[in-house]
């Protein structure tokens, strides 16, 4: 066990996963408003079709480089598959649809009610108990997402499925991270973390063409280029590294806390790049969502020691 997860068992974040934190609050938010610049020109599989595989391709050179083996055991690759499944394939699928009719803030708001299904999923799969406070939370999460949902219904222009999608793709996401916690694949991080969003990209990959054609790549603006980097570099490469790092060595409730400031970055950068103005019901959604996850995350408890793999 790390240090920092160590320290975390004592009830909180220690010093050592602040800074990834960070890293990982400020590039996932501010990545909110460029998806949304690069799925308004590129169809939305397509998007991740192109930005997926050289992520994935990252982060195995880099095992390599630091003397780790990428080589997946015959008797892993189910589980690896289930795990690319939920918290790649399902989670960006499902996300960019979403997004595509969505404005970046909303979609944020939505996309991090993850943490509060981790609750649920974390009953049944960890044992974890259902205490009062979570309870508490899963109902202000809830009115949350019926505050915008509601508004959705209420403008008869709007259609409710991209926020039903998006809703959709933080269960899958949840789902995955409490998989990913309970089975411990004894993989090196970044071996683990490539192979998954290699296997991930495939159903994607495949499905794409179905949806859109894949485009000249000379008509691509620069604004799109950058979306493609950014997801490649940034948004893919580190933010996954660093996400599947805290997600296997801290408790599921503490490592989820790294997701919490994240939807008040993706207002405010979808504000700041695209010019978004949030209604009412955005900042009140937002505010019920955050409560939500305080309510969740932070337990005057210390969270149960990690389980042992399962075979």
């Amino acid at each position: 066990m790390t240090q920092h997860a160590t320290h975390a068992h004592a009830g909180g974040i220690s010093a050592a996963a602040i800074v990834p934190v960070i890293i990982l609050t400020l590039v996932w938010g501010c990545n909110w408003p460029v998806l949304k610049m690069g799925v308004n020109e590129l169809a939305p599989l397509v998007f991740r079709a192109t930005t997926l595989p050289f992520a994935a391709l990252g982060l195995l050179i880099v095992s390599r480089w630091s003397g780790d083996s990428i080589h997946i055991p015959r008797t892993m690759w189910t589980k690896l598959a289930l795990l690319a499944l939920f918290n790649i394939a399902g989670w960006n699928g499902l996300i960019l649809f979403g997004v595509a009719q969505l404005p970046a803030g909303r979609s944020a708001i939505l996309a991090y009610t993850m943490p509060i299904w981790t609750v649920l999923f974390s009953l049944f799969l960890l044992h974890e108990p259902l205490s009062r406070r979570r309870v508490m939370g899963l109902l202000l999460g809830m009115a949350g997402m019926a505050v915008l949902l509601g508004e959705d219904f209420r403008h008869l222009q709007r259609t409710p499925t991209a926020a039903f999608l998006i809703i959709a793709a933080a269960v899958s996401w949840a789902f995955g991270t409490v998989l990913l916690r309970k089975w411990k694949l004894p993989l090196p991080q970044n071996t683990l973390s490539g192979w998954m969003m290699l296997l991930g990209w495939l159903p994607l990959f495949i499905a794409a063409p179905f949806f859109s054609p894949w485009p000249d790549v000379t008509s691509i603006s620069r604004g799109a280029w950058f979306a493609i980097l950014y997801n490649i570099f940034l948004a893919g490469t580190i933010a996954h590294w660093v996400w599947f790092t805290l997600a296997r060595t801290l408790p599921v409730a503490i490592s989820s806390m790294a997701s919490l400031p994240v939807p008040i970055v993706g207002v405010f950068s979808g504000m700041l790049i695209l010019g978004e103005r949030p209604g009412i019901g955005e900042w009140v959604a937002l505010a019920l969502v955050m409560a939500a996850m305080f309510a969740v995350l932070w337990s005057s408890k210390p969270p149960p020691a990690p389980l042992t793999p399962d075979d």
